[in-house]
């Protein structure tokens, strides 16, 4: 079965790819949550933090045993395109649908209202898993995954903390 991971973007590189890491070894979670597939938002400001965040996730997801992950960019003009954001959203999680794949939605990265959207999304769409990860002192916003003391942080499934 394949796993799809779908997110937004951030000019923080870390809360793109700190989740995913932390998904990949299942720290906090009840299992281990490795994608082949990952999909980012990108928007003009946010320069070439997609660029550097989807070659860290090629890196992390390779370290895991994922042969060729296939790592999906979707470009939006403007931030507060909200239709597109939801366009982003809709449409991979109805890939994955399709192609039968376990799916989860990370509301880590971005503004606010794309988490919303993001969290939305996902509830509608009756995704497996939504995911954020939690840092808990700003100390740790600048650091990669293995750089955090394990109980400075830790990734929620709110699929799991609703349930």
């Amino acid at each position: 079965m394949d796993h799809v991971w779908i997110s937004s973007g951030s000019t923080t590189i870390e809360a793109m790819v700190n989740p995913i890491a932390a998904a990949c070894v299942g720290d906090g979670i009840n299992e281990q949550f490795i994608p082949d597939t990952v999909y980012f938002l990108n928007n003009p400001g946010l320069g070439d933090s997609i660029d550097t965040a989807s070659n860290l996730t090629r890196t992390i997801l390779e370290q895991h045993g994922v042969a060729e992950p296939e790592i999906r960019v979707g470009t939006i003009d403007h931030e507060t395109e909200f239709d597109a954001i939801v366009s982003h959203f809709r449409g991979a999680i109805e890939a994955a649908q399709d192609a039968d794949a376990e799916i989860a939605v990370d509301v880590t990265p971005g503004r606010k209202f794309m988490s919303v959207i993001a969290f939305n999304a996902g509830t509608t769409f009756d995704v497996d898993h939504i995911f954020y990860f939690y840092l808990k002192s700003s100390e740790y916003y600048s650091r990669i995954y293995p750089d955090i003391p394990k109980p400075a942080a830790e990734l929620y499934d709110f699929t799991e903390v609703l349930s």
